[in-house]
């Protein structure tokens, strides 16, 4: 039984952090609101245990208000909303503190922590920051608003100021958080690699990869091959090959083989195109000296892309380029067959045959223009050949489709 590796997928550095950051913020921001329903109960109980229980709207309309303004930053968070929180804040918690004082001067010494609540969440209150320094300027905005709120309440009421220490420890700790993100992000840029950057390039080599492989097909079927004709010619060279040099000249000055796919169509070994492409291939080697036999059947059309069936037609073309520069025999037999999902070509000669584990790794004749070009289309190529007894290649390219039953007559 064997089990398929599941792909965890990981957030990109940059999204990662920014998500990060964001649960900070908004964290703090609950914190926040938390902060401000609990500060109710408390003001309350302070109210009624000091005697000034009648005094308490101003205070609570306070609260609600910053409490609205907490919705409203969380709700639609941006700029803006952030601004009307730190101003509008600021302008709720002073006349709640000078409210409270009014009612009794005595807070200011013995009960700051009531005093200061609304100041402290003007230091929580930015909601959905994704960039911890951003954080870090919105806290100390609203930190520097917090005293600001202080010292014009003392000033108001008459009180010596004493801001307590809830909003700097809020400040302390906010902020603290935003700085160790800062200082994770930028060590992970120098020490981890960029993810995304990383399958980016590595897609990039595998085309380039590709297209190497391609080249290196391309190159071995046309210049390769032609040069290896005008070795051979022991005259003037015959019509024919000049018109061969020519398609081959234009074959590399077309960029078109460089495409990386194409929509599939149908395409089969008897049909119109790969049919004529195949008799054309078969006539080129007949003038050059080496005939081909091509037999077999099919009753079926299937569809493949039209760079497999010219990949499978240069693939064919190798194999009998193999025949004649190095099989030393005139006659080759090509055998042309359909399945319910694959094209099947088999090149087979009564040669001298060679050893396939004894090729060389820097040949490029069989490994190129057939193996590589055919397995780059999900298709396979299979060798016998044995010294002396010949060769066999057989190649199969899948197809992209059910297959159609040819109309009854067809020819072929």
């Amino acid at each position: 039984m064997s089990t398929e590796a599941a792909r965890v997928a990981i957030l990109p550095r940059g999204v990662a952090s920014r998500v990060i950051t964001s649960a900070v913020s908004r964290g703090a921001w609950g914190v926040a609101i938390a902060v401000i329903v609990l500060t109710v109960p408390v003001v309350v109980d302070v109210a009624v245990d000091r005697g000034f229980d009648d005094l308490l709207l101003v205070p609570l309309l306070c609260l609600a208000g910053m409490l609205a303004l907490l919705g409203i930053s969380g709700r639609r968070p941006g700029t803006a909303t952030r601004l009307l929180y730190v101003f509008g804040g600021g302008a709720l918690a002073t006349v709640y503190t000078v409210a409270l004082l009014l009612a009794d001067p005595s807070l200011n010494d013995e009960a700051a922590f009531v005093l200061n609540r609304p100041a402290l969440v003007l230091v929580l209150g930015g909601v959905s920051i994704v960039r911890p320094l951003v954080g870090l300027l919105w806290s100390l905005a609203g930190y520097t608003m917090a005293m600001a709120t202080a010292v014009v309440s003392s000033f108001l009421v008459g009180v010596h100021f004493a801001p307590g220490w809830g909003p700097t420890l809020a400040l302390l700790v906010y902020a603290g958080a935003f700085l160790a993100l800062a200082a994770i992000r930028a060590s992970q840029e120098r020490q981890i690699p960029d993810l995304a950057r990383l399958e980016d390039d590595t897609r990039r080599m595998s085309i380039e990869n590709q297209f190497e492989q391609r080249a290196a097909a391309i190159v071995h079927d046309t210049v390769l091959s032609d040069l290896t004709v005008v070795m051979n010619s022991a005259g003037p060279l015959h019509p024919r090959a000049r018109e061969r040099f020519r398609a081959d000249v234009a074959t590399l000055s077309d960029a078109a083989w460089l495409r990386e796919s194409a929509d599939a169509s149908t395409v089969a070994p008897l049909d119109a195109v790969l049919r004529n492409s195949l008799e054309t291939l078969v006539s080129d080697f007949q003038w050059r000296g080496l005939t081909v036999d091509v037999t077999g059947d099919s009753s079926a059309a299937i569809r493949i892309s039209p760079e497999a069936a010219s990949s499978l037609v240069s693939a064919v073309r190798a194999c009998l380029d193999n025949v004649l520069d190095h099989a030393g025999t005139a006659s080759a037999e090509l055998v042309v067959a359909t399945t319910a999902d694959a094209v099947t070509v088999m090149v087979i000669d009564h040669g001298k045959g060679f050893d396939p584990g004894s090729v060389a790794d820097d040949r490029l004749g069989l490994r190129s223009s057939v193996v590589t070009r055919i397995r780059s289309h999900g298709g396979s190529v299979r060798v016998w050949s044995t010294p002396g007894s010949g060769t066999s290649v057989l190649i199969s390219v899948p197809g992209a489709g059910a297959p159609t039953e040819t109309a009854p007559g067809h020819a072929g």
